[in-house]
């Protein structure tokens, strides 16, 4: 994966001037006059929640001094025709497919596709009104209603993927196919059972992933590459992660990050997990401990003589449903490469990056030796108004344990 510098970037987005975004509803674009009215415009992803989008629009017309969009309605008025009805209906939360792009002038990226669920006017006491509207994406739709169902002797990843083949009525549960990652689906263990029980279909993926230590988080369409939109499922660093462009930024501080606050945390950390469980078979308890020792724990391990020296505690497990050893011992060690992983995070800014997004890794330079390195990103928020368009995102360090120099 090539590591791109933002004076390398600069280019390809315009050299990061005319900062541009663009809605559209049922496929069409806003016109412009309320287009105008937009003053700001926020997009939210993460992999462990659904991505999100927030607008705020101006809600007043000082030319006739009345609402433009809440607040000046009548009941005849909303179910009217007119282009008066057609804007007080414009923003609410329906069924209707919102397009949002993001970018420079002349090259925007598919943010999200999603829906409107909130609309939220602010009469303020001093001040024009404005409407802050909400929307989720295609995820949202997997929480209308939960099922129970039951999988025997499958794989995690196949059973993922199996649950995008499932139909509930005639329609598929899962509006958009999951991609797993082939070496980590193939490294899997087989599971006896596995059962969802009254769970939404998202969160249940999400419960899955956190016993596997992965990620779940939807790609957009990549039209030019013709990848359609679709669900990943599988560790952080697969190598099939889809949708996402195929770079690392290169962010440095005092050059490319507009700021920046690393953490370096020994709280919650422990040297070793025991998880214990119950083999149907032989009636037996099951026991199995991962320590920092073990050579599949590869993430930053510069930092592992630190941990020694704080005299981490071990953590035993005890209400794991596992039925073989070397299920438990996977499940120990999930749990360590989950807490590891967690030594070393950051929060930081940089001008906007269309395609800086979680899922994504970024190596962050010029701190020294524990906090320089390869970072994980867990969220990004974009956001674009009248002050330009910034990216802010939240990343755990992944780094092979080298760092970077500073």
């Amino acid at each position: 994966m090539p590591v791109v510098t933002l004076r390398q970037e600069s280019p390809r987005q315009g050299h990061f001037y005319v900062p541009e975004f663009e809605i559209k509803i049922e496929g069409v674009g806003l016109p412009r006059d309320i287009l105008r009215d937009v003053t700001q415009v926020t997009y939210r992803d993460s992999i462990t929640e659904i991505d999100s989008f927030e607008l705020t629009v101006n809600n007043w017309d000082a030319t006739t001094r009345t609402f433009k969009y809440v607040g000046a309605e009548t009941a005849a008025s909303l179910r009217g025709s007119t282009p008066e009805s057609q804007r007080y209906r414009l923003f609410e939360p329906c069924n209707k497919a919102v397009e949002l792009r993001m970018g420079y002038l002349g090259d925007l990226r598919v943010m999200l596709k999603g829906n409107f669920t909130t609309m939220e006017p602010n009469f303020p006491s001093s001040g024009a009104p404005t409407l802050t509207v909400r929307g989720l994406n295609v995820l949202h739709q997997l929480r209308k209603k939960p099922y129970t169902y039951a999988w025997f002797d499958k794989r995690d990843s196949e059973i993922a993927e199996n649950l995008a083949t499932l139909q509930d009525r005639g329609q598929k549960r899962l509006p958009l196919p999951v991609v797993t990652d082939p070496k980590a689906k193939h490294e899997e263990p087989r599971i006896p059972i596995v059962s969802q029980k009254n769970q939404h279909d998202i969160d249940f993926l999400f419960s899955r992933a956190r016993e596997r230590g992965y990620v779940v988080f939807v790609q957009e369409e990549d039209a030019k590459r013709g990848i359609p939109k679709r669900l990943y499922f599988g560790p952080s660093d697969g190598s099939e992660m889809p949708g996402l462009r195929d770079v690392t930024f290169r962010l440095e501080w005092g050059k490319s990050l507009i700021e920046l606050k690393p953490t370096l945390t020994t709280a919650n950390q422990v040297k070793s997990v025991t998880v214990n469980g119950w083999n149907r078979n032989t009636r037996r308890p099951i026991s199995a401990a991962v320590d920092l020792q073990d050579p599949k724990l590869t993430k930053n391990r510069d930092l592992y003589g630190l941990l020694n020296q704080c005299d981490p505690r071990e953590e035993i497990v005890v209400d794991e449903p596992v039925f073989t050893e070397g299920e438990a011992r996977r499940r120990a060690m999930a749990i360590l490469m989950d807490r590891q992983k967690e030594m070393v995070k950051a929060t930081a800014s940089t001008v906007g990056l269309p395609d800086l997004r979680a899922g994504q890794r970024v190596q962050i330079d010029g701190l020294g030796t524990r906090f320089s390195g390869t970072y994980f990103i867990l969220d990004t928020t974009h956001t674009l108004n009248d002050s330009g368009y910034l990216t802010r995102f939240t990343a755990r360090r992944e780094d092979g344990g080298q760092g970077s120099a500073a």
